[in-house]
């Protein structure tokens, strides 16, 4: 009897030590696939990064970029290749914010795996993706927006709109204005290969939402809203304040606003002084 027990508790001690090693093989494996996938992916990042920098003429006001601090970064659209230049020049530092719709081109869909991405449904917006925006400023990421929506059709800048505005007064957070030059040229609405043609991006000095800072002196002008806070803001206001940001992008890329934006940006220009900007772009442009 003590003779059978020995012999099963040897084969239990046995088959633990036979189980123990298969996992532990296993685990090794995982292991080394995870890693060998992870490197493959970083090699692959990296290689493509390198390639769309080829299209990059020139980068200025690279030391206005906060390094491992949260901050909204907004930047005029003209092309799809804004996001491939962005992309490869700011790396895994960003998270894009992007329409669902972009999935439905491919390439741009497969670029996608490569950065970090909260996509809106711009057919049912809801709050989940603005939850997901402010999680990522949380955690001292920076997010990466295009005011406009969408891209320009026409190479002229559409009407913005004031989401990033509030965003940055919500998360306590700078605006980083970002000047995209070229990119039209590159890849424009008709076209699907890139020409061989150079961009230029201009980084600008960040941006805090106050009634200190140049840009947004006006909205706070008359005597009433000096001491007003930014919690206190109307929509209307958020639509001035974008309008101020989005417009000196507009001058510093050298643009015209589209055809479509005429009458709201007349109608804002009587009420906030948009107009006196063009006389102070020597003064506080992006690059001071």
């Amino acid at each position: 009897m003590k003779k059978k027990n020995k012999i099963s508790a040897r084969y239990r001690l046995v088959r633990k030590m036979v189980n123990l090693y298969r996992l532990t093989i296993t685990r090794i494996v995982k292991l080394r696939y995870r890693l060998i996938r992870r490197i493959r992916f970083k090699i692959v990042r990296l290689t493509v990064f390198a390639f769309f920098r080829l299209w990059i003429k020139e980068i200025r006001g690279i030391e206005n970029i906060p390094i491992k601090k949260p901050a909204i970064f907004i930047s005029n659209h003209m092309s799809y290749f804004d996001f491939l230049i962005l992309g490869a020049m700011l790396k895994n530092y960003v998270t894009f914010v992007a329409s669902k719709k972009i999935k439905q081109t491919f390439f741009i869909k497969w670029f996608t795996k490569l950065h970090n991405v909260v996509y809106i449904d711009q057919d049912y917006p809801g709050y989940s993706f603005f939850r997901d925006i402010m999680r990522h400023l949380k955690a001292g990421k920076a997010i990466i927006i295009y005011p406009e929506a969408t891209r320009s059709r026409s190479g002229k800048m559409l009407m913005p709109k004031y989401g990033f505005v509030k965003l940055a007064i919500l998360a306590d957070v700078p605006i980083i204005p970002i000047t995209m030059k070229g990119t039209y040229e590159i890849l424009p609405p008709d076209s699907r290969i890139p020409r061989l043609k150079k961009c230029t991006v201009i980084i600008g000095k960040k941006i805090l939402i106050s009634s200190n800072h140049h840009l947004l002196k006006n909205i706070y002008a008359s005597e009433r809203r000096k001491n007003i806070n930014v919690d206190q803001l109307t929509k209307n206001d958020l639509q001035k304040i974008a309008l101020q940001i989005m417009n000196t992008i507009r001058i510093t890329a050298g643009e015209e606003w589209d055809a479509s934006a005429i009458n709201d940006i007349k109608k804002f220009e009587k009420e906030s002084g948009l107009r006196n900007i063009k006389d102070e772009t020597g003064k506080i442009g992006l690059l001071v």
